[in-house]
């Protein structure tokens, strides 16, 4: 069996193998959000079976590359956000607050510097 020969469809991110075997993508073909394969022979053994999906996921990425792809991922990367969750906003707020109080108490300072004695002058 010939495991790179995949008819390659990059508008809807699928590969099809002449067994029957689908591996469809979501996503940026060249780094997937998701991988579904589905269709494999069933007396095909688990190992074939990884060489087949990772040889239609290849396929997927190289034609990607080799088409220029630039559907909605790689947009989406290029105009990326970094949205940090509500709670982690609020943990963040309220370090400040207690950053800025001039009322917080004082705590031991632990140092491993050795302390100067003032010389003695006689």
């Amino acid at each position: 069996m010939d495991f790179e020969s995949w008819d390659v469809d990059l508008a809807s991110g699928e590969a099809r193998h002449e067994c029957g075997c689908v591996v469809r993508v979501e996503g940026d073909p060249q780094n997937p959000m998701s991988v579904d394969p589905s269709n494999f022979p069933k007396d095909m053994s688990f190992v074939d079976q990884a060489r087949l999906l990772r040889g239609g996921v290849e396929a997927l990425a190289n034609a990607a590359r080799n088409g220029g792809y630039s559907g909605a991922g790689a947009q989406a990367r290029e105009a990326s956000v970094k949205v940090k969750s509500r709670t982690a906003q609020e943990l963040e707020r309220k370090a400040r607050l207690f950053a800025d109080n001039p009322d917080k108490p004082k705590r031991a300072v632990l140092s491993l510097k050795k302390r100067s004695t003032p010389a003695a002058t006689d």
